[in-house]
């Protein structure tokens, strides 16, 4: 049944609608040769049978699963229609439910076929109307008649019934043979035909076998099971008739022979006849029973019909298009482009403007449809509505563009329409405002005609609404300009996010790095071949689309800088950088935006917030301060720490909810976005940069910074806080972009020390030690400038910095810094301070790296003894002496008694800080090496390999926990004989030290000598097959075992590099 030369879309005259797969199953059987598909358009979400009967060439399809109803079967033509222009008439062909009367002897699979009558067209939507007093509905409106062409079929094949048998039970044999294993699901049913009294309901069965049978209505036996043919009026609406008096009310009230679901959506826009299958009666007593035979039934009439249709018929009969239009009253209006801000090479976006066309197209629903693009200014909502308009304007029977500026600009524009409106002739300007509002109410008036419903408004650049019962002064209500008829599509563009109550939200966002690269390149006048797949060689334009992240206003200036001043864009790159407020002042927007330059496009809402809500806008100018991404309340809360907080900062946060009112101004005109899932705002970067250039001055600057610092530094966690992971990734994007931007901070101050000392541990935990000992080196100078060398902020960052040196692997510099706070903090402190106590335990650690065994066990000891007393036993800092000292004993050689220790600060974190801790993946992994020192290599395998998961989650890929880890897995695949996960892990090791510490560590030193010795072992051992469960020789494995000894896996946080909390 394939063809074997393909046709073109202009080739198929026929389409034929099914709503239901069963019934394009059955449509496919009756083809005589199916054709190869071809290819559609972005906007056509059909998917297509083609193929022919006899010379007429059709295109089947059929209803996305589950959308039923007219909605749903207008889109589908609609859609057909616009892909497959030649088509000259369709045919809707399915399964419907039968209703029987005392004029028409309906009977399950028999075949109704929609004909007019003097009153009606052949299909009458029963839901169409208006109530009137008394309880009476009053049905309105007309629906077409089928075409002429196919009227004529029909009469023709009904006089041929009259002579001849009809071929459809023929059709129906032929199914066997075109589809053995699928034929069974179109056999007529074995069991009775049951016609249940209207007034008795079905029970809860899913079929009738329970049902009363005497309470089955009387009907003689035909003597045959042919189909019977019935002509006359279909009945059509969004919803399914389900009981038997709703039937026949129907049937009493319109004289219908069937009911369905579909036809109402199309017979004003794709002329077409009905044909419908009978499968129930319309009543409770539904089953699927003969939903197969009533398709195919349906579907062979339909073949039957086409078979009378000549094809010079076909040749003659005007496009399904061309009869909609000459049917039609003229309400063409050509789009204009004289208003229209056009660019020729549009970018992007098909996502935004599949999604709308889907929306708006002028068939679905037949109610009016308003659509609001917004998003920031510059984001390109208007050049979006322009190729909406452009790419759709053949499909829309007027087009106008108009100016939401303002209300008067408004009114002009809808009065500057009239002209173009078939049978206005008025060629002269308005002369007064009077003239003006009258011209364009009556343009309102054309749009809300009778059959106009199939037009496109576009209200551009509207930034102002108040609505009628609104107090605010400024704006007007733009729903006053819809037009009243319940027709017709709207789109608006917007920087407001909160016009959703006029209609649905299409939110505008950044263009996609491949569209924004190839947007500047093109701005600039430079090439753009082979740009998206050459990035490499690009770098340049890769940082600066970076920089400009994909907002197109501010590409194309650079771009049109570029181009018009011979700048490089590594020149522009650094322009950026260091001038960014004097290159925008020099730059200028091209003249398809009227909104001014970067300086000046968000100039007039930022002024209209400040004037309107002060702290709102000086919480912007905050917010800019941070990373642009992922900031969330608490975290701007915590500046609440700062000495010198402005007024209007404690007015902003001093509530969660008076700070979501603020928020959502800022949120309303687009300047800032939600992220819901996370609870947190983004700003797009060249609106950060933008935010800096408002600060009124250097020391206006400054105050901003010093907030945002004093809330980073002061919401760093400590070690035994639940969060500790989650809040340390969340907060290191923040402390990144505030040790970027430097240059703007407060003097230096108690509040700046403050912040360093916490970021130096927030760097020191998460691996970053180079970063950490310059802050801490900071903090360190100012607070014994400020406090003095033995004040309690001054030990504890040079505690801090002992811990830092101590995993450099510097042991005389820690030992130095630890010995310095153990004797300050006993002399100012006193021996039960948690400050002693910690230094205590951390000489522990370097004592045990040192080799001094005996010496370190008995500081555990004492930190033990000393956390017990202050803090209790169950305090995560004493289980973190806990864990040291089972640390301590492995090294010992004790190895029951290190597991029993580990096991026990295991369940103690557990317990205190939860599953996902890193103190509790610490612990974990302790356990691994334990298990591997016993030589159990399974068990240790199993710690491993849940710790490196939690590390990786928890602190990323290359945090020194994670790389430890990864050594370990690497030594025991050596140990087990897998010597390429070996290689693998052990390199992946090596890399993460060398990035984290350093080529001299002696951690990266160990880990290098590792492979080497890998490579060693593997070239010594040639083709020899490892076969487990004898890996490797016991010899082999101890040494594995040592290897795993040097490499301190705890030279980590478990020091807790804080005093406890």
């Amino acid at each position: 049944m394939s063809a074997s030369t393909p046709l073109s879309h202009k080739d198929y005259t026929v389409g034929w609608i099914c709503a239901l797969p069963l019934e394009m199953a059955a449509a496919k059987l009756m083809l005589d040769t199916i054709h190869p598909p071809l290819p559609l358009p972005p906007t056509d979400q059909n998917t297509y049978i083609l193929g022919n009967i006899r010379e007429h060439n059709i295109v089947i399809a059929c209803l996305p699963s589950g959308a039923y109803g007219t909605t749903s079967a207008a889109t589908v033509a609609m859609q057909l229609l616009s892909s497959f222009h030649s088509i000259r008439f369709g045919l809707m062909v399915g399964i419907g439910g039968g209703v029987p009367s005392s004029d028409a002897d309906i009977r399950l699979g028999d075949i109704v076929v929609s004909e007019p009558t003097g009153t009606f067209g052949g299909v009458i939507q029963y839901d169409m109307g208006k109530s009137l007093s008394g309880g009476q509905f009053q049905r309105t409106g007309m629906l077409n008649r089928p075409p002429k062409v196919l009227l004529t079929a029909l009469a023709t094949l009904k006089a041929h019934h009259l002579t001849e048998e009809s071929q459809i039970l023929t059709f129906i044999a032929n199914i066997e043979a075109k589809a053995p294993h699928g034929a069974a699901n179109f056999v007529r049913p074995s069991h009775a035909d049951c016609l249940y009294q209207v007034e008795y309901e079905h029970g809860g069965s899913n079929d009738c076998s329970g049902c009363d049978r005497s309470r089955l209505v009387s009907r003689p036996s035909r003597g045959h099971d042919e189909p019977v043919i019935h002509y006359g009026l279909i009945a059509s609406a969004n919803q399914v008739v389900k009981y038997g008096r709703h039937r026949d009310q129907l049937a009493e009230d319109l004289e219908v022979y069937c009911v369905e679901m579909e036809a109402a959506g199309l017979m004003n826009d794709f002329p077409c006849i009905v044909i419908r299958g009978i499968c129930d009666y319309a009543d409770s007593h539904k089953n699927k029973d003969w939903q197969g035979y009533a398709a195919a039934v349906a579907a062979a009439y339909a073949r039957e019909l086409l078979l009378v249709v000549p094809i010079n018929h076909i040749e003659n009969t005007p496009t399904a298009q061309e009869a909609l239009a000459n049917a039609a009253p003229c309400f063409d209006v050509p789009f204009d482009l004289a208003t229209v801000p056009v660019i020729q090479d549009f970018l992007g976006r098909q996502d935004e403007l599949e999604h709308l066309w889907d929306y708006l197209q002028p068939a679905i629903p037949q109610s009016q449809k308003v659509a609001v693009l917004h998003g920031l200014g510059g984001i390109g909502k208007t050049q979006l509505a322009i190729r909406f308009a452009r790419d759709h304007k053949k499909d829309f029977s007027a087009v106008l563009w108009l100016s939401g500026k303002d209300e008067g600009t408004l009114l002009q524009s809808l009065s500057s329409v009239l002209p173009r409106l078939p049978g206005e002739s008025c060629d002269n300007k308005a002369v007064n405002d009077e003239e003006v509002e009258k011209r364009a109410r009556k343009v309102l008036k054309w749009l809300s005609a009778e059959g106009n419903s199939r037009w496109l408004i576009i209200f551009d650049n509207f930034d102002q609404y108040s609505p009628i019962d609104s107090d605010v002064d400024d704006g007007y209500d733009i729903a006053q300009f819809f037009p009243t008829a319940d027709h017709g599509s709207i789109l608006i563009t917007s920087r407001l996010h909160g016009l959703t109550e006029l209609g649905k939200s299409f939110p505008v966002h950044k263009l996609e790095f491949k569209d924004a690269i190839q947007l500047l390149l093109q701005s600039s006048g430079l090439s753009v071949d082979n740009t998206t797949e050459d990035l490499d060689s690009n770098l340049d334009y890769v940082a600066l689309a970076d920089c400009l992240d994909g907002l197109p206003l501010a590409i194309v200036i650079a771009g049109a800088f570029m181009r018009e001043t011979g700048t490089s864009v590594e020149e522009y790159l650094q322009l950026y950088k260091d001038s960014w407020a004097d290159l925008q002042s020099c730059s200028r927007p091209t003249r398809h935006y009227q909104q001014g330059n970067i300086l000046e496009t968000w100039m007039i809402t930022y002024k209209e917030i400040q004037e309107s809500e002060p702290e709102a806008a000086m919480l912007l100018l905050l917010l800019a301060c941070y990373n642009n991404r992922d900031i969330w309340f608490e975290l701007i809360q915590h500046g609440l720490n700062c000495t010198d907080l402005p007024d209007w900062f404690g007015m902003s946060v001093c509530s969660k909810l008076y700070f979501k009112t603020e928020i959502k101004i800022l949120v309303g005109f687009s300047l800032v976005e939600t992220n819901q899932k996370e609870g947190s705002y983004t700003l797009h970067p060249v609106v950060q940069d933008w935010c800096l250039y408002m600060a009124e001055s250097d020391k206006h600057t400054a105050q901003l910074y010093g907030l945002a610092l004093v809330s980073v530094g002061s919401m760093i966690p400590a070690p035994n806080n639940r969060d500790y992971a989650r809040l340390q990734r969340r907060l290191l994007p923040h402390a990144n972009h505030l040790l970027r931007t430097k240059r703007y901070w407060p003097d230096e101050g108690i509040d700046v020390w403050k912040v360093l000392a916490s970021l130096g541990n927030l760097y020191q935990t998460l691996g970053k030690l180079k970063e950490a000992e310059w802050m801490y080196q900071q903090a360190l100078a100012g607070f014994e400038k400020i406090l003095g060398r033995d004040h309690a902020s001054t030990l504890d960052t040079v505690n801090n910095l002992g811990v830092l040196y101590w995993v450099q692997g510097k042991l005389k510099e820690a030992e130095e810094m630890y010995q310095q706070v153990l004797e300050a903090s006993e002399k100012t402190l006193g021996p039960d301070h948690t400050s002693t106590i910690l230094a205590f335990n951390n000489l522990g650690l370097l004592y045990r790296d040192q080799g001094k065994l005996e010496e370190a066990e008995k500081m555990h000891q004492q930190a033990l003894a000393g956390y017990t007393k202050v803090l209790g036993p169950h305090h995560p800092s004493t289980i973190t002496i806990v864990s040291s000292l089972g640390n301590l004993y492995r090294y010992q050689g004790k190895l029951k008694d290190a597991e029993d220790t580990h096991q026990q600060a295991l369940a103690g974190f557990k317990k205190e800080l939860g599953p996902d801790h890193t103190s509790v993946l610490e612990s974990i992994h302790s356990l691994g090496t334990i298990y591997m020192d016993q030589g159990m290599l399974k068990e240790a395998e199993e710690m491993f390999q849940q710790a490196l998961a939690g590390f990786e989650k928890a602190l990323g890929l290359d945090h020194i926990s994670t790389l430890g880890a990864v050594n370990n897995l690497g030594l025991l695949y050596w140990a087990q004989g897998r010597l390429k996960e070996a290689e693998k892990m052990l390199q992946r090791a090596l890399t993460g030290y060398r990035k984290a510490l350093g080529p001299e560590h002696s951690n990266t030193q160990t880990a290098a000598n590792y492979l080497a010795s890998l490579a060693t072992f593997v070239a010594k051992a040639g083709n020899t097959p490892l076969t487990p469960p004898t890996i490797l020789p016991a010899a082999q494995v101890v040494q594995l075992v040592q290897a795993a000894r040097e490499l301190d896996l705890n030279r980590r946080h478990s020091s807790v590099p804080e005093s406890p909390q």
